[in-house]
């Protein structure tokens, strides 16, 4: 194909769908339009052009019809999304102890002083992929609404990947969708499906899914529901478009939120983008974007607002209730009860130091604990209490990153994993954290590094090799990915039948190399 003819598609591509191909994806590329050309028994990739050109240009010799499902099944191709539930859990946090809870009380508050029976809320996860977003949305609001059945909750997953869409909509997951979930809560949420997991009806019933195009389609849209939105979450989207279209996109989401209405993206995705609709609030575990307020209506404050909290320490934990406010009716705005800034233990004392390595293993099962309690703040003060104590603790500095991840704080999480890589750089752990906070940065060249260094400490690394995978599959280097799969199978083929594979909540072997070929099959 010639490079004339490449580029004719990729700004084909772009213009369809507003993906941007970078110079080094236009060979996996190739080979995917090469796919869909001998599948069509085309003569030439000139009249693969002309058909897909008829999805954009009406008046083209092909049928309108037959370029647009021409357009479905190549975009099937060129978009892999790679989600899971509760992803970015500092983001989550933020959603839980924050933004949702603001929003609540806002739309009680609104539907109170209208006389409407029912408070609504309205959220759209925008390029929602396989649904684990939507649904982990509607988890967490029926932890955050006591009386959630008497609203009208919608959550809308909208991603131009249709085949996505369907495999949202049955709302069934491999283990891997449940990397960020406690094995014992899965029974909370899901149903047990064989070797997959069902996502529960009531959880089900409070997510719509449709197929969406960010590009092209119009919005708002009163009459598709997309309009007047409370919370939009477009996360790892924004990083495969093209800058321009990035730009048209957050016009059009900030006319479908309603004034006051939120919009979050994954970390650093509108660096340079015009930004004048909104608000930026700078969190310590994200910025989020706030329609400017031009209307009468006050929005409640955020609970933190007014906090001098520095950005290398963590907020409190959660409690996974939302804060009481009340309305004050005669200064016409919410109150909330007075919090405390959390507080820090000052340097120990002289006779701290004396402590025995008995105390140090106390004090470290007892971090141990409030961390697995998900108490994070009194868990750090322990963990930093030990390392004042033993300045070379592997555990506790590595741990102290752990925390620092879930909180968001991706800048203290490197840092304390790179203390506790010089005292001990055989160890995998802080290695596998790195490249998890780099692939949520977006960094995935970096990621690939971690996971590289992985490799070569310990070359039988089933999660380093499928991590890889899920990367390269995300680049669309399909070949690489691949090679990562049979890998993985050649090593599982090594390994005794009662084998636990500490990978995705301990999948069985048989669990997981079900997984692979069945994911090797779906690519040939």
């Amino acid at each position: 194909m010639s490079e004339v003819l490449i580029q004719l598609f990729v700004q084909l591509i772009s213009n369809y769908t507003g993906l941007r191909i970078r110079t080094q994806d236009r060979e996996a590329l190739c080979r995917k339009l090469g796919s869909r050309i001998r599948s069509l028994k085309l003569s030439s990739p000139e009249d693969y052009y002309k058909l897909l050109e008829g999805g954009i240009d009406p008046n083209h010799s092909f049928s309108g019809i037959a370029a647009q499902g021409e357009w479905r099944e190549l975009i099937t191709l060129l978009t892999t999304g790679e989600s899971y539930f509760f992803r970015d859990s500092g983001q989550f946090w933020l959603l839980e102890n924050v933004l949702l809870p603001e929003l609540i009380a806002y739309q009680r508050e609104v539907s109170r002083a209208a006389g409407n029976a029912k408070p609504s809320l309205r959220i759209w996860s925008a390029g929602c992929s396989t649904g684990e977003e939507p649904y982990s949305l509607a988890i967490l609001l029926t932890q955050l609404i006591p009386d959630w059945e008497n609203w009208n909750l919608f959550i809308l997953g909208t991603d131009i990947n249709h085949e996505s869409i369907v495999q949202a909509q049955q709302g069934l997951y491999s283990r891997w969708s449940f990397r960020m979930v406690e094995p014992e809560r899965l029974p909370q949420y899901f149903q047990p499906r064989k070797n997959q997991w069902k996502v529960e009806e009531k959880y089900r019933r409070l997510v719509t899914f449709r197929v969406g195009n960010l590009a092209r389609d119009r919005f708002p849209d009163p009459t598709g529901d997309l309009a007047h939105i409370d919370l939009i979450i477009c996360r790892n989207v924004f990083v495969y478009f093209e800058y321009e279209v990035i730009g048209e996109i957050l016009e059009k989401f900030a006319k479908t939120l309603r004034t006051g209405g939120y919009l979050m993206t994954a970390h650093a995705e509108l660096h340079g983008q015009n930004l004048e609709p909104f608000t930026p609030k700078v969190f310590a575990q994200s910025v989020v974007y706030q329609r400017r307020d031009n209307a009468s209506v006050k929005i409640p404050v955020s609970p933190y607002q007014g906090y001098n909290l520095p950005s290398s320490l963590p907020l409190p934990p959660s409690s996974g209730i939302a804060p009481t406010r009340k309305w004050d009716q005669i200064n016409n705005k919410f109150t909330r009860p007075k919090r405390q800034p959390p507080s820090y233990r000052s340097s120990p004392s002289s006779s701290d130091i004396t402590l025995k390595n008995a105390d140090i293993s106390l004090l470290l099962q007892k971090a141990e604990t409030l961390f697995n309690a998900d108490r994070l703040d009194e868990s750090l003060q322990t963990f930093q209490h030990i390392v004042r104590l033993q300045p070379r603790h592997f555990q506790a500095y590595y741990l102290i990153a752990k925390i620092y991840a879930n909180l968001g704080n991706y800048h203290q999480a490197e840092r304390y994993c790179q203390q506790a890589i010089s005292i001990d750089a055989l160890s995998v752990q802080p290695y596998y954290l790195m490249a998890h906070i780099a692939e949520e940065k977006g960094e995935l060249d970096r990621a690939k590094y971690w996971l590289k260094r992985i490799l070569y400490l310990a070359p039988l690394s089933l999660s380093a090799y499928l991590e890889l995978a899920a990367i390269y599959e995300r680049e669309s280097d399909l070949k690489r990915a691949n090679k990562m799969r049979k890998t993985a199978l050649e090593i599982l083929d090594t390994l005794p039948k009662d084998y636990s594979v500490d990978y995705a909540e301990k999948m069985t072997l048989s669990e997981l190399k079900d997984y692979l070929i069945k994911t090797l099959k779906n690519q040939e």
